[in-house]
């Protein structure tokens, strides 16, 4: 028998028909959305659905809500915000509807951390620096560290600059097994008065950093990134469901 897809909530629904309308320009920057009773009425929704449809939308950091006058949109709804959702190793190596920039191509340097990190046994690694743009907005950049060997090839590799593009993608076809898992780290710190302009945000400014490192199949590490975002010109979702079987 065939299985029945199933259907998106209503709360996820009525979210992505918000958020479409926030981003289309339909409500501008600090702008009142709706009210509960108005979208009652014109989606015949519950109030419940509701409240988790712009939960969903004060975390992606489009709405804010103020008890007693309402939901409003921020300044992230603005040209050059990117949200990006991840719920598999795939989506977590894919990039849609971004550019890339190489500001510092391969290179051999020391450092003893991020070679521990790649379990390598010597302190020397492969570095390169690369930036993302979304809208051709700037709001990451990240530090990729490879094990020597493995930047070397990379070097003869055409990297792509535009869409879903990454280093990792480019790295999977010169290595014997395929990207299957990765680790990450994800806190706030400020950003480096080096970095700060090339995100556009100020030095010393609360930024998002992420350290994040990839395994092959047979659980050896090939990537070590690095990064630091803009957290006015991004958001980060991870999807989460429980196993059914």
């Amino acid at each position: 028998m065939r299985q029945r897809r199933r259907e998106k909530p209503a709360y996820q629904r009525l979210s992505e028909d918000l958020r479409s309308e926030i981003q289309e320009g339909r409500f501008g920057d600090g702008e009142r959305m709706p009210t509960e009773a108005e979208l009652r009425q014109k989606y015949g929704v519950s109030r419940h659905t509701i409240r988790q449809a712009f939960q969903n939308l004060v975390a992606e950091g489009l709405v804010y809500r103020v008890p007693g006058r309402g939901t409003f949109v921020t300044g992230l709804s603005r040209r050059g915000h990117y949200l990006r959702s991840i719920g598999t190793i795939e989506e977590l190596m894919a990039w849609t509807d971004t550019g890339i920039e190489v500001l510092r191509p391969p290179e051999t340097k020391t450092d003893a951390k991020a070679a521990a990190r790649l379990g390598l046994p010597s302190e020397e690694v492969m570095v390169l620096v690369v930036r993302r743009f979304h809208e051709g907005v700037p709001f990451v950049v990240t530090h990729v560290y490879l094990p020597p060997e493995l930047g070397e090839r990379l070097k003869a590799e055409p990297l792509s600059l535009q869409g879903s593009g990454t280093v990792l993608g480019t790295l999977e076809r010169l290595i014997p097994l395929p990207v299957a898992g990765a680790s990450q780290d994800i806190t706030a710190v400020s950003a480096p008065p080096h970095l700060s302009s090339l995100i556009d945000c100020q030095p010393d400014e609360a930024i998002l950093y992420v350290e994040r490192i990839y395994f092959d199949a047979d659980d050896n590490p090939v990537e070590l990134a690095i990064s630091y975002y803009n957290p006015r010109r991004y958001s980060y979702r991870l999807e989460i469901r429980k196993r059914t079987s």
